[in-house]
C-alpha cells in the first residue's frame, strides 16, 4: 500500500518510522518514493497514513503494545514523524540557500527542539510561520515529554505539524547563538506546558 495514495517519481521503498499523535505512538513501515520525512506527509493525497507491520502504544499506557499487520493514522492527529533513514532537507535540485536555526516547539505532549532551515536573508519566524507546508522538516532533533518520559528520545530528522505547536521559540535574530528559552526558566516552562496538556 502506497503511503500518499498516488503514483509518483522514484523507487517505492519501505521505510521505518515513529509517528506520534498527542496520545499515541505507532511504529512501523511505510510504502514511499520520497527521501525526505517531511515531504512523505506534506504530499500525501489520503486523509490517513498506512503503517504496516505496525505496534502501538497509548502514552498513558506504555506497558501494553497492540500490534498489528497495518494501522491508518489520521494525518490531522499527526504531531511528529520521525523516519530515521530519511534526511530533512530538501533534495539538491530544488533547494534554495538556507541556513540553520535553533528552534522549540511545544507539541503536546511532547516538546520538540531541534534546528529548522531558513531562507538565507529572511527572520527565523518567518522560515516557521511563512511556508505553505503543514508539515516542517527538524533536523538534529530532540524529543521530550514532563508527562510521558519514555517518550524522550533523538533524531537526525523529523517532520512536525507547526500549526499544532502551543509555543514557538526561535533564534533572536540579532543574537542568533541564543534562544528566546534562554530567558524562560525550566520550572516556567513545564508549567506552561503541564497548563496546555491539562483538560480542564
Amino acid at each position: 500500500m502506497s503511503a500518499f495514495g498516488i503514483d509518483g517519481f522514484g523507487t517505492l521503498s519501505a521505510v521505518s518510522v515513529d509517528v506520534y499523535t498527542s496520545a499515541y505512538r505507532v511504529s512501523g513501515t511505510i510504502q514511499t518514493r520520497f527521501t525526505r520525512v517531511a515531504e512523505i506527509l506534506n504530499q500525501l493525497s489520503s486523509a490517513y497514513l498506512a503503517v504496516e507491520h505496525a505496534s502501538t502504544t497509548e502514552h498513558a499506557i506504555p506497558g501494553r503494545v497492540v500490534a498489528a499487520p497495518s494501522v491508518l493514522v489520521s494525518v490531522d492527529e499527526i504531531l511528529v514523524m520521525v523516519a530515521t533513514e530519511l534526511g530533512g532537507d530538501a533534495r539538491g535540485e530544488m533547494r534554495i540557500p538556507k541556513r540553520a536555526a535553533k528552534a522549540q516547539m511545544s507539541l503536546p505532549p511532547l516538546h520538540v527542539a531541534g534546528a529548522v532551515h531558513i531562507a538565507i536573508g529572511s527572520r527565523p519566524i518567518d522560515g516557521l510561520l511563512n511556508v505553505p507546508d503543514r508539515f516542517l522538516p527538524m533536523t538534529d532533533v530532540t524529543l521530550s515529554s514532563v508527562a510521558h518520559p519514555e517518550l524522550d528520545r533523538s533524531a537526525t530528522a523529523v517532520a512536525l505539524r507547526r500549526d499544532r505547536a502551543h509555543l514557538l521559540l526561535v533564534a533572536d535574530d540579532e543574537r542568533p547563538d541564543e534562544l528566546l528559552a534562554d530567558v524562560l526558566d525550566e520550572r516556567t516552562a513545564e508549567a506552561w506546558l503541564r497548563a496546555s496538556e491539562d483538560p480542564g
